[in-house]
């Protein structure tokens, strides 16, 4: 297991090269390495291995030149189909808006894809309390994943309402902090 988890991340840390996260410079690298312990984290361990590498691969096909053909072949169909599940498609996103592109997205994916889905919405609102973040792009956030999160029709387990919790908890946050 943890040779392959290992090998995903060097894949990643590959293809993701000098990637900063938004406004802050950090290293991209920072956010799926936090998705993937998230999801180790909220599973207590307890999750398959092919969910903590497309955890580490989540964007990998929707920011990098990689292609879920090349996922697959390094990792198997497993874990292709599920970072497939986490891409954005952009000929859709553009057909339809965001929000309720992302909305229909999430409510039908698998149950696996929405629990790193959710780690990683998670990983990127707790990033959004540095001030360097400009405040628009906070309100603008916080309010498509509240979107997100009060349009969930599906059913969820435990792992999931803890993450959503977790998740309304700092929007809350940010909107008091920031003064949103």
């Amino acid at each position: 297991m943890e040779e392959k988890i290992n090998r995903a991340h060097e894949f990643a840390i590959a293809a993701h090269g000098d990637q900063e996260r938004k406004f802050t410079g950090a290293p991209y690298t920072s956010h799926i390495e936090e998705t993937a312990q998230l999801v180790w984290e909220v599973t207590d361990g307890k999750a398959e291995t092919d969910d903590y590498i497309a955890a580490i691969l989540h964007d990998v096909v929707e920011d990098t030149d990689i292609s879920l053909n090349e996922v697959g072949r390094h990792f198997g169909k497993v874990v292709m189909d599920l970072v497939e599940e986490l891409t954005i498609d952009p000929v859709q996103k553009k057909l339809e808006w965001k929000k309720p592109y992302l909305s229909k997205k999430i409510n039908t994916m698998s149950s696996r894809a929405l629990t790193i889905k959710l780690c990683d919405r998670l990983s990127n609102v707790v990033g959004l309390e540095y001030e360097v973040i400009p405040k628009d792009f906070v309100k603008w956030y916080v309010k498509e994943t509240a979107y997100l999160l009060d349009n969930l029709t599906r059913s969820l387990n435990d792992d999931q309402e803890y993450l959503i919790n977790r998740i309304r908890k700092m929007l809350m946050y940010l909107v008091i902090s920031r003064k949103l």
